[in-house]
Formats: structure tokens, sequence, C-alpha cells
């Protein structure tokens, strides 16, 4: 996972981020503000809000989007974490004026690097809909109850539509493209294509770390989010 991510930071991470931008010719200004859109309309979503000085988890923070975003919200610290050491480079370089942000590189399959009990609220947006294997992304539901403080919440998006997650095969003439830098690459690879999740399997895996799921909205979907509350 790793790998991949970080071919596709340097083939283009802010489109791979955000992949309503175009190829190669990315709007910035475009991209943060977006950022801070998806993260209200997440929390909205979800029944929660960012509140003065919280301790906040950001999954698979990319380039800082939601980071960023959050602590614009007030939050008073981040620990974002990732699992491409190239988008993490990147992310501090473009965010080098944030204050309390703690770039985490990620496992792939856990939380590890961040501390037991460290947050009032977890954000992710658009990341696990990626991973291939759906039982990675319920051990990263259970990380979540480890991170989190008493009565903490967790705003995520998921994946629960299986028709996405199958391999479309491109016609030859955009494979021709990809080969020559004109379309993205990567994107009948399993680390893009990624899963959907059985909303009642999540209901325990978060069951099994102490959490509650609060809110479901978009169930169905590819753009189902959940909010979980840390009992």
């Amino acid at each position: 996972m790793g790998e991949f991510w970080d071919e596709r930071a340097k083939e283009d991470a802010f489109f791979f981020v955000d992949n309503r931008l175009a190829y190669r010719n990315p709007d910035v200004e475009r991209f943060w503000a977006d950022g801070e859109a998806d993260l209200r309309k997440l929390l909205e979503l979800a029944g929660v809000a960012i509140q003065p000085d919280d301790a906040i988890v950001d999954v698979g923070c990319g380039l800082g989007r939601l980071t960023r975003a959050a602590k614009s919200f007030g939050a008073g610290s981040v620990h974002a974490i990732d699992v491409s050491s190239e988008m993490l480079a990147r992310a501090g370089e473009h965010n080098a004026a944030l204050e309390e942000v703690t770039w985490v590189q990620g496992d792939g399959t856990s939380l590890a690097g961040i501390p037991d009990g460290v947050a009032d609220g977890l954000v992710s947006h658009v990341v696990f809909q990626h991973i291939p294997d759906p039982r990675v992304t319920l051990g990263y539901v259970e990380e979540m109850g480890r991170v989190l403080k008493p009565g903490g919440w967790a705003a995520f998006q998921v994946s629960n539509d299986p028709d996405i997650h199958t391999p479309r095969k491109g016609l030859l003439g955009r494979r021709v493209a990809r080969a020559l830098g004109r379309e993205p690459k990567g994107v009948e690879d399993p680390a893009w294509l990624g899963s959907a999740i059985d909303l009642d399997e999540l209901r325990e895996a978060a069951d099994r770390a102490g959490m509650d799921v609060e809110r479901v909205e978009g169930a169905g979907t590819q753009f189902c989010i959940v909010c979980l509350r840390r009992r």
C-alpha cells in the first residue's frame, strides 16, 4: 500500500487525494477550499463538531487537506497519519505554518504511532474505500476505540456499494494515454479500486472496541458516513 501511494504522490499528489481536480493541472486554491467544505459536510452528516482545542486524528491525511481544515475549525492539535512517506513529506511542506500537528507514517493496517486515548475526535474521508481488504478497514475501526478518549467520536466515510470496486477495463486508447502520462495510472490497481464494508460487520468491530454506532448516513452508497462514539 505504501509503495502504491508513494508512486501516486510522485505522479500527481493533488489529483490522487481529490480526483475531482484536473489531472496534472490542479487548482490548488480549490483543493484546500474543498477540504474545508468536505470536512464541514462530513461533520454535519455525522452530527458532531470540532470544539475549540479538541485533539483530532486525521486518518489517511494525504497532503493534509482535512488536517488544515480541522485546524481552521479550531482543533488544538492533530495527529495526521498516512501510509505514504511521499504524501507526508509534501503535507509537511504545504502546511509548514500549522502548529501542533504531528505527521505520522502509518503501517497500512493500524493507527500505530498514535497514543492510546489521545483524541476527542477522529476524521477520515475517501480513504477506507481504497483499502482492498475490508478486514483491514475493520481493524482500523477497532483501532479508533484505542485512540479515542471516553466520549470521543469518530466521523468517517466508507463505501457500502460493492459495485464500484469492480475493475473496469479501459479502452486501448486510454491505456496508451496512461503510458504516455496523459491519464492517471494505477486506477485499475486493487489499492485504488478498494472494497466495500458490510455495516453489520462494522457495528461488531465497533462494539469490540468499546464504541457505539451513533449515526449512519448514505447506507448502500459509496459515500456512507458513519459516526461512532467511545463508551
